[in-house]
Parts: C-alpha cells; sequence; structure tokens
C-alpha cells in the first residue's frame, strides 16, 4: 500500500474513493477540528482530499478552514439545484482539499428525507478524489448514524471526561443497534437493557454488526490516558456489544489549537509542527496504512459460572497486537467487573505449558476458572 506522501496508487474507477466519517456522542470535544486537520493533512501529503460538511444542522467547517462561504451548499443538492456533489465542492486554500459546505440556515438541509441521504452516500462514493472525510454532527440522529456506518472507517472522537465517555459509549451502541437494524431489516430499539451480545447467535449478518471495530481518537488528553479510556471502553464493547474498540490516536492538549481556532487557520497550516498537529499527522498516516491484521487477536472464550451463590460470567480474549497479552475478566450479572487478570505472552505461564498462541486463550481460561472454582480466588471477597 502506498504510504502518506507518495502520490496515491491508482485505483479502479468503479472503486470509489475512501471514506473516513468522524462522529461522536457529545459536542464541544473537537471532532470538527480533527476532521478537518486530518483532511488538510492528507492533502498535503499529496491526496486529492474532499472535506464533507457532514454536520447538516451545524455547518462550521468553511470557518475553521479560513475560507469565504462557499456560494453552493449540501442545500443546493436536496433540492436538486445541483446536480452532484462535485458541482458544489469549492477550494479550500489548502491544494488538493476541496470543502462541501453545509448548510445551518435551512431547516430542509438539517432534515433531509430517507431518499436524499441516500442519494448523498450514493454521491459521496462517486466524488472523483482518493480521500472523502466527512466530519458528521454530534449526537446519535437516523442521518449521522447512517453517515458513519456509510463510511470505510468511523472514527469516533471524545475527551476523557465522564460525560464525554458516557456519550461516546452511546454513540458507538446505538450505531452498533442501527447496523444491526440495517442488515436484517428488523427494528430493535426495545432493547433497553444494556446489552446487545445475546442477539449475536442470529446470524452472520448480526454478528458482522456486533463484532464491527470502533477506531477512537482521544482528544485534549496524554498518550497514557488515551490508552486508560480506550481499554474502557474497549471492554464495555466487549462486555456488552460483543465488538471492540480500537485506539488510533491521542492528541495533545494543546493550546496551539485554540489560537488556530481563533486565526480561522487549520492548526496543520497555522502550527505544522505543534504538538497536537504532529498527533494529527500520526492519526493520518495510521488511518490511511490501516489497521494491522492479526489473526489471532479477539479470539474469546465466554463462560458462565456459579459461584458463592452468583451467577458470573467469564470472559477470556487475546488483546492481539501491541498489548500482546491475554486477559480474563469476571463480571457481575449488571455487566460490573469484579476481577481481572492480564498475562503477556512471554510471562512464564505461557512458556511453561508451551502454549502456541492459538491456545493461550483457553489455557489462560481454564485456568482461571479453575482457581475460582477451588477458591483459589474470590472476585466477591475481593471487590467487597
Amino acid at each position: 500500500m502506498t504510504s502518506p506522501g507518495e502520490a496515491s496508487p491508482s485505483r479502479p474507477a468503479a472503486a470509489g474513493p475512501r471514506v473516513w466519517a468522524f462522529g461522536g456522542g457529545k459536542g464541544g470535544v473537537g471532532k470538527s477540528v480533527v476532521a478537518c486537520n486530518v483532511a488538510v493533512r492528507m492533502a498535503q501529503l499529496g491526496h486529492r482530499v474532499v472535506l464533507v460538511d457532514g454536520d447538516l444542522g451545524g455547518a462550521n467547517l468553511d470557518t475553521l478552514l479560513g475560507c469565504a462561504r462557499p456560494p453552493r451548499t449540501l442545500s443546493h443538492f436536496f433540492d436538486r439545484s445541483a446536480a452532484s456533489l462535485a458541482e458544489i465542492a469549492t477550494a479550500t486554500g489548502v491544494d488538493g482539499l476541496t470543502l462541501v459546505a453545509g448548510d445551518g440556515e435551512c431547516l430542509g438541509a438539517a432534515n433531509p428525507v430517507h431518499a436524499q441521504k441516500q442519494k448523498l452516500i450514493r454521491h459521496i462514493r462517486s466524488l472523483p478524489c482518493d480521500l472523502v472525510v466527512v466530519d458528521l454532527g454530534a449526537g446519535t440522529s437516523f442521518n449521522t448514524l447512517d453517515l458513519y456506518l456509510a463510511a470505510d472507517v468511523g472514527v469516533v472522537v471524545t475527551t476523557g471526561e465522564p460525560t464525554s465517555l458516557q456519550n461516546c459509549f452511546a454513540f458507538i451502541k446505538t450505531a452498533t443497534l442501527r447496523d444491526v437494524e440495517q442488515r436484517t431489516g428488523v427494528q430493535r430499539r426495545d432493547h433497553d437493557d444494556g446489552s446487545l451480545r445475546r442477539m449475536g447467535n442470529e446470524g452472520a449478518d448480526v454478528r458482522a454488526a456486533l463484532h464491527r471495530a470502533t477506531s477512537l481518537v482521544v482528544n485534549r488528553t496524554s498518550p497514557a490516558e488515551a490508552r486508560r479510556v480506550a481499554n474502557l471502553l474497549h471492554d464495555l464493547a466487549g462486555r456488552f456489544l460483543g465488538g471492540q474498540v480500537r485506539l488510533a490516536a491521542s492528541i495533545a492538549d494543546d493550546p496551539a489549537v485554540g489560537r488556530s481556532i481563533r486565526q480561522s487557520q487549520p492548526l496543520c497550516v497555522l502550527e505544522p509542527t505543534a504538538r497536537a498537529a504532529t498527533d494529527i499527522d500520526a492519526l493520518a498516516r495510521e488511518l490511511w496504512r490501516g489497521p494491522v491484521i492479526d489473526t489471532v487477536a479477539r479470539a474469546g472464550v465466554n463462560e458462565e459460572i456459579d459461584h458463592d451463590g452468583q451467577r458470573l460470567h467469564v470472559q477470556t480474549e487475546d488483546l492481539g497486537s501491541p498489548q500482546c497479552a491475554v486477559r480474563t475478566q469476571v463480571f457481575r450479572p449488571d455487566g460490573s467487573v469484579v476481577f481481572t487478570r492480564r498475562t503477556p505472552y512471554v510471562d512464564a505461564f505461557f512458556e511453561r505449558l508451551a502454549a502456541v498462541p492459538a491456545d493461550r486463550v483457553r489455557f489462560h481460561h481454564v485456568a482461571i476458572v479453575r482457581a475460582l472454582r477451588a477458591g483459589r480466588v474470590d472476585p466477591l471477597r475481593k471487590s467487597a
């Protein structure tokens, strides 16, 4: 695969551009700033990029880019004044980057009907470029979720604040449920007990939706805090959805970002060596390169056991690279974690057993379950 900075590979016309959608459950986490600067950075690296303002009720990317308000917006596309998105894409002042602007002043643009939304998705796929970056509105409206699910890569942006994390997981869960509905054609909005995993035995389409990977960006934080946030959300997704959350990047809490917003200039143009700008550069390259496929990562074993009068759920999974470890967790029926044991691949436990990669999860799981049943591990007493 061509690395950023080189010319984009020749791709069949039918393949269309790659599409990245940036969403999030809560406003104010910096989603638009991240999406805008990722698009700018990819254009600086030599790719033809179209930035689509998918915040249909609060478009403001032209302000972040510091360009004149485009004369034609998505409202012209929806009312058929423009036959295609390419007709309303305007220059931004950044070589290789054009903008399809939203219209925050037109009620119709903020609330397209189903046919208009499907038309928008089709036209995004036919734009003459290498990459389309879609900045979505905050929240979980059907329009936002459908644009997110239609992308090749869905990126969820959050901060480490508790309210942001709560809304972030709500976004991931609601997107998963919407994906299940779209794949099966059956409304599933009555699942209000917090868990969707029980639907996993309903067929391959449902399992594909539940196991969908989420790329996470933790904004205004340190790498260590970002890993903590990603692990928390990953655990929640595994417990209640059966899916996974993958940390794509952390973005530093950098005053340069505020300066760029006040001056209406993209950070990657105004201060390209700032800490946050280098973090965004790493994110752009990571998304273009794509995740490394690990054939054993995320393999898992789940089991229900009775312990001290309670029914507990024991889950063991291979965390894969870059964590290179196997983890077993024990959950109460309410989903709370009462025990966690994480063992690196290089631990003596696996060496003594001469465990090959395919056997690590099974050996780890059996050892923990045996310890629970023998009383050598008592998670209920430990958590009391």
